[in-house]
Formats: C-alpha cells, structure tokens, sequence
C-alpha cells in the first residue's frame, strides 16, 4: 500500500523503533539549553573564558530575574571540566543566625575548581566573603531579538522570520515553552507572538499608581502622607526642606523598587536611580571612576527636579564602625564623599526625595542614617497574613479569576515576598497562554507547589520536626507568624517568628538555641529518632551560642575572641559542646510536656501544608505556660553549672 505524502514537519512514527525514538528525543536540542549556550556565549568575555578554562578562579553570573537560573545551570556546568556551579535564589533560612548563601562552597577554590555562583540578585543573596573572593561578575543580558532568531534556528533548522523585541522581552519561562523541537520555526514566532499582551490589555505605564499598590497599613501611612508632601513640594506649598530622607529596608522582592517608582509616577516627579553596583560596573571600577558615578547620580537627581533619586543595594557600602582595616583606605573616601553628596543635595534646596534601599538596615554606617541624611527608616515587609497576600495575588492577577476563590493561594502562599507572588502569576499565565486556554486557579497553584514527589512518611516526619520548632518557640514568647512545609530548594520546611526583643540577654540565647533544636527534639520524642535534617538548625545553634560567648561578652570572659584570633577559643568550644545536649533535653521536656498538642499541630500542618500565627495561637493557646516558665528557671540553672561530657 502507497503511503501518502508527510507534510513538512510530520513524523512517522512507523518509520522508527523505539530505542531510535528515544535516540532522536535525546539528541534533539530544546530551547532552554541552546538559549543558554547563546546567552552565555554573547556575555562571556575573553578573561572570563580563560578563568573558567584555567580553574581556581570564583565567577559570579546575573541573570535577569530568578527564572533565568535554572535556564543557565546545565550549559553553565558544560563550560569546563573544572565548574562547579551554585544557585541563589534566595537567602538561607530564617531559622539560621545569617542568611547570605555560598560561603561554605568556597573551600572548593583550592582544589582548583572554577566556582561559578547563579543568582538574580547576588549583593543581596550571596555571602559577602562570595562578593570580595570573586574574580568578575558577568551580567547576564536578555535575549536580542536576533538571538531568539539563532535559537529558533538551533532547534528547528528553519529560518525564523518576524521576531520582534516584544517577544525578547517575554519571561524566559515563555520563551522557552515557545520554541518547541519537531515544529516548524514559523509555528515558534506564531506561539511567541501569543504570549504577548494584546495592545488593549496594556496600561499605559508599566508603573501601578501608589493607589493600587497592596501596602501594609503602616507602609500606606508612610506612602500617602509622603505622596502628598511631594504634590505639595511640586505645587511650591511646601519647601524642598520639608522632604525626609530615608531608607526603604526590607527582604528581596519585598517590593522596595516599585514603590519608589510608583510614588514618583503618582507624583508626577521623575525617577532617578542607581545601585551601589552600578557605580562599579560602569568604568574601570578604580577609586575615580566610582567616585564619578556617585557624583553622576547626584547631579542627575539634581537635574531631572522635581525627583525622586533611588539609590539601591545602600549595604554595600560597609559600615566604618566595622569595617576591616584591609579595605579602609578605599572604601572611607567613597563613604564620606557620599555623605558630603548628600549634604550637597540638601543645601543646594533642589526638588529631590533621596531614598535608599537595603537588604540589611543593621549594617549601615551611623553618619548615613542620622538626622538630616537618610534619616526616616522605612520598613517594607513581606505580607505577614493571610489577608495581606490576598491583597497581593488580587493586584498581580488583575482581571484574572475575578470571581475564583483565592483562599487557597492565600493559604499555600503565605511567607512568599511580592516578587515570588507575581513570579507564580506571571509563569502561570505564561503556561495557560502555551496551552490556548484561560488562566485557571490550578495554574497558579501548580507554581506555588512545586511537584512533591517526597514519601508520606517523610512529610509526616518533616511537619513533626516543624511543629517542633512551632511549639517551644511559642511557649517561649517568640510570635509565630508562619509554618511551612512547602519545599524551597533544598529546605523542606520552616517556620518564621520574632525574636521577642532587640536586646537579648544569654537567657534569650539559650532560649533561641533551644527553638533551633526543638525539631531535633520532635523527631526524638515524637518521630522515628534523630535525622539528617537537623543540619542547618545544630548549625545556627552552634552558631548562636559560639557568638555569646566569643563576640557579645555573654560567657565567662568579656574577651572579644575574633580580635585575638579567627577560631572559637578551646574553652569556648567545650561550653558550648556541654550546653547544647543540656539545651536539647530542655527542648525533649517541652515537646513530652505537650505531646498531644505538638502531633496535633503537626496532622494539620501536614494537611494544610502552611499555617499561619493566627492558626497556631488558636491551636496552642495564647502563649508561655507557667510549667514552661518553670522548666525555663531550671534548665537556666543546669546550663550555668555543665556536667562535662553531658550526651544524648
């Protein structure tokens, strides 16, 4: 029998095996990958390339947003036999004492691997010992649009025609869900093409009016007075005096960027910004050529009035009160020609709102933040509440589901920052859109969890250990705003709280220390013993009880050891080997204490697979037990007289 003529982009099946088929599947290229090599190629100079082939070398690459991330990894590995790549996408878990990711990958140097370190935002996501070790920082660009040409071809061997640089601007998620194997290149643009927003469905700013920004109560205070001081200022009712500096503090992708944005598009003033990073990047990163761009800034803000002057990544310049003696002679002039800047700014009476933003308020220098400079600190937090993330799922998604129930999202996606939240819309209708079908409550819910492919028993054991955590750390008077057993990365849960004061005292350490090993604690006494995922917890423990001791003066000595020596002294590491057992049984007692309670929690966190501080005070009670108290003043009283050699 004839069989008829295959079309251009057929494939008969009938013609091959199926070890041929899965032969062609492997070895056809996909766009991911071949976006990558392209990507990479474009960005890496000729030094960059010779510090991958040579090894010993640390490398850090930016990519554009978080989904770039896991686009590079695999491309990025094949660079050389001697990468050893690293992701960021976030800071370490909450229940760490620091949250900077990547130091303890760098012992890797020395055996002569090239480090290469992925991530969005480097300066507020990787140690700072990452920062200063390595030898170039690459920025990753976002496909031209002659780029996406290359890659079309690449994977389907036709000529793309009709790229436009809307689709070089789609989210990689997009993009690469676009270009597709076994199509045809005109089919690629076709689906890109989808993907972009009709013209009716664009606003005429890519900047949301402050109105419709989803703040906190405290955080809209701050925004409308400021709103209106600006109006006031550009209308000359007020004096450029009257304007209050300040620095907008909060975790990436808390959404510091775009309320400074916002506020200037409300106002009808223009928005000025630069980063502490960019002063680097552009010149010869010698002590001049950041010193030009800081003043650059400066004038711009100056020029563009009436302003709003955006300075980012304001931790990076290193506070002078700590700062190591190696780096004082480069860093003190950029310092105090920042201050005289903004100095300047104030007495020349220009129309400007100078606004910082950081990761890490706490490490700023104390002449930046006085009375006069960027006085007024600016707290921009993550939505605490199940009522607030609604607030912000309702702002992304728009139109979208206007008559869907959005509990679930609110459920499943408290702890997440604004970013993470419009990330998840922005991939969900990405996927609906590659589908040919309507934005779906499912779509969004697929993004927020990812598929858990963990056992029954292991969800069970990891909200055990969380629940752990939750309990001592409510009965010992610290807020609970948040447990978790959605997977992030690596982690497999955690909880979120508030350390009940700013000035703790060694009782409040060892309290700390005491939350840390509660989930080593739940899995003894309610699990199936001691597990490998206590890590990061008898970490931060350590951590915790070694800076008493060593750095706060708390111990037995007022000796400041990083001073006289960069390792815990002797005396140091046995009392904190004797407090923690002793800390852990005080954990092992409040967990028996409460049995019931804790396994309860632990059935509903498994359920619901987040719980909020509201859930857990309804769950537990209000808060400390006199029991606990007691159990408190005893442990206190067993710690300050050590058993040597103490086990459990």
């Amino acid at each position: 029998m004839e069989r008829a003529p295959m079309a251009e982009n057929d494939i008969d099946d009938e013609a091959f095996t199926p070890a041929d088929l899965e032969a062609l599947a492997k070895s056809a290229p996909n766009a991911p990958d071949c976006l990558a090599k392209e990507v990479l190629t474009k960005s890496l100079s000729a030094k960059a390339k010779g510090l991958i082939t040579r090894g010993s070398s640390i490398i850090i690459l930016k990519v554009p947003d978080a989904e770039w991330v896991e686009v590079i990894v695999r491309p990025a590995v094949k660079l050389a036999s001697t990468v050893t790549v690293y992701t960021a996408t976030e800071r370490n878990s909450a229940k760490r004492t620091e949250g900077d990711v990547g130091a303890n990958a760098l012992h890797a140097v020395q055996r002569g691997r090239c480090l290469i370190f992925i991530s969005q935002d480097p300066q507020g996501i990787l140690d700072a010992a990452v920062l200063t070790a390595a030898d170039m920082v690459v920025t990753i660009a976002p496909p031209t649009t002659a780029l996406l040409r290359k890659v079309i071809k690449s994977v389907t061997g036709g000529r793309a025609r009709g790229v436009t640089p809307d689709m070089a601007a789609l989210p990689i998620t997009a993009i690469v869900t676009a270009i597709r194997p076994g199509i045809s290149a005109r089919e690629c643009v076709a689906n890109l093409q989808r993907s972009i927003l009709p013209p009716q469905a664009k606003t005429t700013s890519a900047v949301p009016p402050l109105a419709d920004l989803p703040l906190a109560e405290d955080l809209r205070q701050w925004a409308d007075s400021t709103l209106a001081e600006l109006e006031a200022v550009k209308a000359k009712y007020l004096g450029p005096d009257a304007l209050i500096f300040g620095v907008l503090e909060g975790e990436p992708g808390s959404g510091k960027t775009l309320l400074a944005r916002s506020l200037a598009e409300s106002s009808g003033w223009t928005f000025v910004s630069t980063s502490v990073g960019e002063w680097f990047t552009s010149g010869d990163s010698n002590l001049g050529s950041v010193a030009k761009n800081l003043k650059a800034f400066i004038d711009r803000a100056m020029a563009a009035e009436p302003a709003v002057a955006f300075l980012d990544e304001l931790d990076a310049l290193p506070n002078r009160a700590t700062m190591d003696a190696r780096g004082r002679d480069w860093w003190v002039p950029i310092i105090t020609l920042f201050l005289t800047e903004i100095d300047r700014l104030r007495a020349s009476r220009t129309r400007v709102l100078l606004l910082g933003a950081t990761n890490f308020f706490e490490r700023l220098d104390a002449a930046l933040i006085r009375p006069g400079r960027l006085q007024q600190r600016i707290a921009v937090r993550a939505p605490h509440t199940r009522e607030e993330i609604l607030d912000v799922f309702r702002f992304y998604l728009g139109s979208d589901l206007a008559e869907a129930d959005l509990l679930p999202l609110a459920q499943l996606g408290l702890g997440a920052t604004p970013a993470m939240v419009e990330g998840w819309v922005r991939e969900a209708r990405a996927a609906a859109r590659g589908a040919g079908r309507p934005l779906s409550i499912d779509d969004v819910l697929a993004r927020i969890i990812p598929e858990d492919n963990r056992l029954p028993s292991d969800i069970q054991a990891i909200a055990l250990h969380e629940a752990g955590h939750a309990l001592i750390a409510h009965r010992l008077g610290h807020k609970v705003d948040l447990i978790s057993i959605v997977p992030q990365g690596t982690t497999g849960g955690h909880i979120r709280s508030a350390f009940p004061t700013l000035v703790p005292t060694l009782a409040h350490i060892r309290d700390m220390a005491t939350i840390m090993l509660g989930g080593r604690a739940a899995d003894l006494v309610l699990g199936r013993g001691a597990n490998s995922g206590a890590a990061s917890d008898l970490e931060g423990a350590t951590r915790l009880l070694i800076d008493a001791h060593e750095k706060q003066g708390l111990g037995q000595s007022l000796l400041f050891g990083p001073a006289a020596t960069g390792k815990p002294s002797a005396v140091t590491i046995s009392a904190v080997a004797n407090e923690l057992p002793i800390l852990l049984r005080r954990a092992m007692g409040m967990v028996e204490a409460e049995r019931e309670l804790a396994i309860m929690l632990a059935e509903r966190l498994a359920e619901f697979k987040v719980l909020s501080g509201a859930e857990v005070i309804k769950l537990l009670g209000a808060g400390p037990l006199d029991a606990m108290k007691l159990e408190t003043k005893r442990m206190s009283r067993l710690v300050a007289e050590p058993t040597v050699g103490q086990q459990v």
